[in-house]
């Protein structure tokens, strides 16, 4: 039997394993096939795939793509991409540009509420890389400004919070669509955080399927036993085929280890 895992990150997006380690840890751990699906950029697919050549995992290429959506959040998967998609490419480039412009302004916030941080600190966690919230948490630990991530998230940087500033969206047709014009497959990544119950799930995945989604993840560290058999049945009924990812970051989500659905 094949071990497989289609969702995890690295440093390239709020992951804390550089994309060599994070591919040769797949290989330490068994798998045989692996998704890094970073969050709106494959920036980290070329040296993944170099370190998949040698290690001799099979490497699909992947992405996570954040789509519009209330109450909960709604990321698409996108499997099997061609990263050079003229299309896709300026999508994702214009998504950057906007993640780039909102970090001044969480920082502004948070300067507001009398915390002392600035846009290099949270830089230079992110190794110079794409910086998310979890950069901002960690300098908030690191100075003794919260205890841990969670409270960072929980006082600070969650929606609604009196420091959060939400990124650019795509709407989930057009997240879909990038994704299918660049010859991949969509599906929709753990379900369970759209919030819904089964009957506003289903009536969700009638949409997105009309809008062209593939599949869906059924499994994922996030959901029980119980809740992925509810995310195969719907699967099974709106003919989508079943992925699983164990949506790994390393350090920042420590109880996530890879390979681990659930």
């Amino acid at each position: 039997m094949k071990l497989i895992d289609l969702h995890m990150h690295t440093t390239h997006s709020d992951g804390t394993y550089l994309p060599r380690d994070l591919v040769r840890y797949a290989k330490e751990k068994g798998l045989a096939c692996i998704s890094v699906t970073e969050h709106d950029t494959m920036s980290s697919f070329e040296e993944c795939a170099d370190e998949a050549r040698k290690s001799g995992i099979e490497l699909v290429p992947g992405i996570e793509v954040s789509a519009q959506f209330e109450p909960g959040t709604l990321h698409i998967l996108g499997f099997f991409l061609d990263r050079n998609h003229p299309k896709l490419k300026a999508t994702l480039e214009e998504i950057q540009k906007a993640r780039r412009e909102r970090n001044p302004r969480i920082i502004e916030k948070l300067n507001r509420l009398g915390v002392a941080i600035t846009l290099e600190e949270v830089g230079q966690v992110s190794g110079g890389k794409q910086v998310g919230r979890p950069h901002f948490a960690k300098v908030l630990v690191k100075k003794g400004i919260v205890k841990s991530m969670e409270e960072a998230f929980q006082k600070y940087l969650a929606k609604g919070k009196p420091a959060y500033i939400d990124k650019r969206r795509l709407s989930s047709g057009e997240a879909i669509q990038r994704i299918r014009e660049a010859g991949g497959v969509a599906s929709v990544a753990h379900p369970k955080q759209m919030k819904l119950g089964e009957a506003g799930l289903s009536k969700e995945l009638a949409r997105l399927v009309e809008e062209g989604l593939g599949g869906v993840e059924a499994y994922n560290s996030c959901q029980s036993r119980e809740e992925a058999e509810l995310y195969k049945r719907l699967a099974k009924r709106f003919n989508l085929f079943v992925t699983g990812g164990s949506d790994f970051h390393g350090a920042n989500k420590p109880e996530v280890d890879l390979g681990y659905l659930g």
